[in-house]
């Protein structure tokens, strides 16, 4: 787990705190932290502009993140977190409709999911397994599927 202080931002959100860094340019990674994670809301900008955003996704008055993104990855992984972001609210895709979609395997479309830099606003959670929940953050069991388990619930009920 990395710790908050490696993070300009810290956002509270019901599935704990998320690590927030930004450049110039756009949002460059939002990391889940603990439950725990002392928040360091933002004031101003763009900071506060992702904060109200993903606060606003929280409390379901937001289901589509309108944010500059500045996040790096091969283009292969860019492809693959393009085609997930239009994945809709409260709606999933199998690993293997991403692949057949981009001319791919399902296994290189969870390393790139597990790659993604943004969760939450690239809603790899969205991406699951045909029989079943899949992975999430390059975990199988624990926390990480916990978050995405609570994510794919909260778009789908509310």
């Amino acid at each position: 787990m990395n710790k908050s202080n490696s993070y300009q931002f810290v956002l509270p959100s019901p599935i704990g705190g998320l690590g927030l860094n930004l450049s110039s340019k756009g949002v460059t990674q939002i990391a889940y932290l603990s439950l725990r994670a002392k928040p360091n809301i933002p004031k101003q900008g763009l900071a506060l502009e992702v904060y109200q955003q993903i606060a606003d996704y929280f409390e379901l008055r937001r289901t589509e993140f309108d944010l500059p993104l500045d996040i790096e990855g091969t283009s292969y992984q860019q492809k693959v977190w393009r085609t997930v972001a239009k994945i809709p609210y409260g709606k999933s895709k199998a690993y293997g409709d991403i692949a057949g979609k981009i001319h791919s395997g399902p296994r290189a479309v969870g390393n790139a999911c597990r790659r993604n830099p943004i969760p939450i606003i690239i809603p790899c959670h969205r991406v699951v397994r045909k029989n079943d929940i899949g992975g999430y953050c390059g975990s199988v069991s624990g926390k990480q599927i916990q978050q995405k388990d609570w994510l794919l619930q909260h778009e789908i009920c509310g």
